[in-house]
């Protein structure tokens, strides 16, 4: 039994849009931006402007829709019709982008912010035993637990199966049928980690080997990308679908929607759900100096990110040129060349460039909701992840009433762009 928020044709037509979405950005970019879909719809909208007469005509059919439904799917016809403009080039403000797209902020990271950030992993550092400045600290840190290219698919599986324990005991459950079929590496991409579903609840890891690896770092990618982060997302979502329990409406993954930010938040979170990081929690034979290291590399990837995300915005914004980006970034988050290098082909990218701010934004996000979330409340915390279609802002409202305080992850302080050390 399909489960359906709307009449029959209009639940069809939004998964036709989202479908359709998909053909125009693989036709002119290369790009899958629906990277699942759980029903037999298919899409049959063959130019923008059969999307858009699309969009109008659901819009008007959902208008008076009330509730938790109406919110969300308004919201996410309202980013298709930006998303489309986008795809097509529309000439728009980035921060109207973002906010529309994904109902995200669209501006600096404050100095503040970062440095508090570089404190923390300095702390981190130190307490390892490292001496020097941060950057003569880190780049030692990173060398003493890098490993070889040839070695991080052996590495990632080796951490699969304690991954997946931790998620079925203290996050989610998952199908039987479940499982990561195989992890290989790549050469040549801009991203670092990819989680590919197959479908039947069986995915496929790849990972990046011309960015450098470390233990700690690959331990929070592998997290990401499988247990619980997005193999668990893709497969947990299938399993709802085909009991009934998630509405078609919501029966997909559609890069540059107000979703992305928790399925990117979530799996940025994800090792700290498993108790890696912290140590009284009861973990999967994970050492105390091992969490010790994964500690220091969330925070690690964190400082990293606000430079990225930082970058991502200027040279959108049109403030920075591609030079000007990735020397900011190797100076303020301590990237490599090629890390800088491959953000940059990601941020800059037609498609991924409204799709990027997600990972930061989603991390600061998801990542503060757990926190603010008492012990007891974990498991209604994870139904709202993981169980119920949500938004940026439907999932603030959610954890607002989940912690009966007004939750507001994005409050900052704005920062000049010429108070900015480039």
């Amino acid at each position: 039994m399909i489960l359906r928020w709307t009449p029959e044709s209009v639940g069809d037509a939004i998964v036709d849009i989202v479908l359709s979405l998909n053909d125009q950005s693989k036709k002119l970019y290369g790009t899958e931006v629906a990277t699942a879909s759980y029903s037999s719809t298919k899409s049959s909208l063959r130019s923008f402007d059969q999307i858009g007469l699309k969009i109008d005509e659901v819009e008007r059919e959902i208008a008076d829709l009330q509730g938790h439904p109406g919110k969300y799917l308004r919201s996410m016809l309202n980013a298709n019709r930006y998303f489309a403009r986008s795809l097509q080039g529309d000439d728009l403000p980035y921060a109207e982008y973002i906010a529309n797209i994904q109902e995200l902020p669209s501006t600096l990271i404050t100095d503040a912010t970062i440095e508090k950030q570089k404190q923390l992993v300095d702390e981190g550092l130190t307490n390892l035993g490292y001496k020097g400045s941060l950057k003569e600290k880190a780049d030692k840190w990173h060398e003493e637990t890098l490993i070889p290219p040839e070695k991080v698919t052996t590495v990632a599986n080796s951490m699969k199966e304690k991954s997946k324990a931790g998620t079925l005991k203290r996050v989610i459950t998952l199908p039987k049928e479940d499982g990561i079929d195989t992890i290989k590496s790549i050469r040549g991409v801009f991203w670092s980690g990819y989680s590919k579903y197959e479908g039947q609840y069986r995915g496929n890891l790849t990972f990046n080997i011309d960015r450098p690896w470390t233990k700690p770092v690959l331990a929070q990618i592998m997290t990401h990308e499988g247990y619980p982060g997005h193999q668990a997302f893709y497969c947990r979502w299938d399993y709802l679908f085909q009991q009934g329990k998630l509405p078609i409406e919501a029966s997909y993954y559609l890069i540059n929607s107000p979703t992305n930010a928790l399925f990117e938040g979530g799996p940025e979170s994800a090792l700290h759900f498993l108790g890696w990081d912290r140590d009284e929690e009861e973990t999967e034979g994970i050492t105390l100096d091992e969490k010790k290291q994964y500690k220091l590399a969330r925070d690690y990837i964190d400082m990293q990110r606000m430079a990225m995300t930082n970058a991502c915005y200027l040279f959108n914004n049109g403030d920075m040129n591609k030079e000007e980006a990735v020397n900011y970034m190797i100076n303020s988050g301590n990237l490599t060349t090629i890390e800088a290098n491959n953000c940059y082909r990601f941020f800059s990218d037609p498609v991924q460039k409204t799709y990027y701010p997600s990972y930061y934004y989603g991390r600061w996000m998801v990542g503060k909701a757990y926190d603010a979330v008492a012990k007891g409340q974990r498991a209604d915390f994870f139904t709202t992840l993981y169980d119920t279609p949500h938004t940026t802002n439907t999932f603030i409202d959610a954890v607002s009433q989940l912690t009966g305080t007004p939750f507001q992850p994005f409050e900052q302080v704005n920062v000049s762009k010429k108070n900015l050390v480039l």
